[in-house]
């Protein structure tokens, strides 16, 4: 198991097993932070090789005083940033089978599940109204399970705009999804 500090310096003199190794460690959890940002698959998939293609073409200037797995975090962020900035809304859609095969318990009952991925599909609406910055705040939170400070780091932000993004985009969250169950209740009363 190479250390993160020996990783940067392979990566740094552009070692091709270092990058490697490197890839295999950071690969899934920059797809799936991509896959989450974007609610695409392809878009996904491309993000992450850039997010790759720019470690390697900046590999020299790489600091040894990074922590690899918040710069990996910080370029993956601003790679996907960068694509909902250029994707017009109507591109940026939700990729279920693959987003929900990632969130459902599989031990869970068929009801159960289908309960799951229904609050999933809401979740994954509502998240398109929240801006880039908000969404990739939820994501590394929530869904990678940083702490505030990683991703202040992460993100180039102070610690207190980190709590405050996602306290907004929580009361953002729980409104939007409020206005989902209050319409899927009014919409279950009119069918009895």
């Amino acid at each position: 198991m190479h250390s993160d500090d020996d990783l940067i310096r392979g990566i740094k003199a552009r070692d091709p097993g270092s990058f490697e190794i490197y890839v295999r460690r950071f690969q899934r959890r920059v797809y799936f932070t991509a896959l989450r940002m974007l609610g695409d698959r392809e878009e996904a998939l491309d993000a992450s090789q850039e997010v790759f293609l720019k470690v390697w073409r900046f590999a020299p200037k790489l600091n040894v005083q990074f922590n690899l797995e918040r710069w990996t975090y910080r370029i993956a962020i601003n790679a996907c940033i960068d694509r909902l900035r250029t994707l017009p809304r109507a591109e940026i859609k939700v990729d279920e089978k693959i987003i929900d095969l990632a969130r459902i318990d599989r031990s869970a009952g068929p009801a159960e599940r289908a309960a799951q991925s229904e609050d999933w599909n809401e979740l994954q609406l509502a998240m398109e109204s929240l801006t880039e910055k908000q969404r990739a705040v939820f994501v590394l939170r929530h869904f990678q399970n940083l702490k505030m400070n990683e991703i202040a780091e992460a993100m180039g932000l102070s610690v207190g705009t980190v709590k405050a993004t996602l306290h907004q985009t929580l009361k953002k969250l729980r409104g939007l999804l409020c206005a989902v169950n209050i319409n899927h209740q009014a919409n279950g009363s009119e069918d009895q």
